[in-house]
């Protein structure tokens, strides 16, 4: 079985600025692929259907995977036809996806993956306005890309990492698992926080993070399982701080 995380690099490096990261994988162009090849890959398994109740279904199923890859398709034009070179947007302090790649990013995976929940983690930095009050925003705003550098370090290709808001971020897991496995994958998400060498920003300085997880059910909106796993979020806040909780 692929293990959910390669083996995590050194995250304590200065991540590259945004428009030398790596795209988000739910820009235009991520996104629109991510659409053709779910079309496609319904499309291919068509000629291999000897019954006809089974092709009449897998025509009828085609339906919404032509719907989304038209609609991507027409989100990338419209991105190639905006101010921005690339239009890849994205957060610009740490150069994770923002709020419309992700929207757009997990789009792409429920259409992958139409009949399975997936997996959201959201972590929430634990008392950062301690951090701009008692060392500066400069500081807090490091803390913000370290955080950033963890969770790519922690994290796979296809999953999907964004920035909420303030000191929030969102892990979308990109592909089934299941909900036992999240939490091992979001407890690994919190001790890399806490492991961190934060020293290296600011003396005595210790930055922690209450991690919440939720699943996606087949057919759910993507605010309906954020909200969920914020709520899980609020509980760690609520029982301490650093630690994890999930919510059905």
């Amino acid at each position: 079985m692929e293990p959910l995380a390669p083996t995590p690099h050194d995250a304590s490096a200065t991540p590259p600025p945004p428009h030398a990261a790596p795209r988000a994988p739910g820009n235009a162009l991520a996104a629109a692929l991510a659409a053709s090849g779910a079309l496609a890959s319904r499309l291919a398994v068509l000629p291999a259907l000897a019954d006809r109740d089974a092709q009449r279904e897998a025509l009828r199923q085609l339906a919404p995977a032509l719907q989304a890859a038209s609609l991507a398709l027409a989100r990338l034009e419209t991105a190639g036809n905006e101010d921005c070179p690339d239009g890849a947007g994205g957060d610009a302090l740490t150069g994770l996806a923002d709020r419309a790649q992700l929207d757009a990013a997990s789009a792409a995976l429920a259409l992958q993956y139409p009949d399975t929940p997936l997996m959201v983690i959201v972590a929430d930095v634990d008392h950062l306005h301690h951090v701009n009050d008692g060392w500066s925003y400069a500081t807090g705003d490091a803390v913000l890309r370290a955080v950033a550098g963890v969770l790519r370090a922690q994290s796979r290709p296809q999953d999907v990492l964004a920035r909420a808001d303030a000191g929030g971020f969102v892990v979308a897991l990109g592909g089934p698992v299941s909900t036992t496995r999240a939490l091992l994958v979001a407890e690994r998400l919190r001790a890399a926080i806490e492991g961190h060498a934060w020293a290296a920003i600011g003396d005595g300085l210790r930055v922690t993070a209450s991690v919440g997880v939720a699943a996606r059910a087949p057919g759910e909106s993507l605010d309906d399982a954020l909200a969920r796993a914020g709520a899980a979020l609020q509980e760690c806040k609520r029982g301490g701080r650093n630690q994890v909780r999930s919510r059905a």
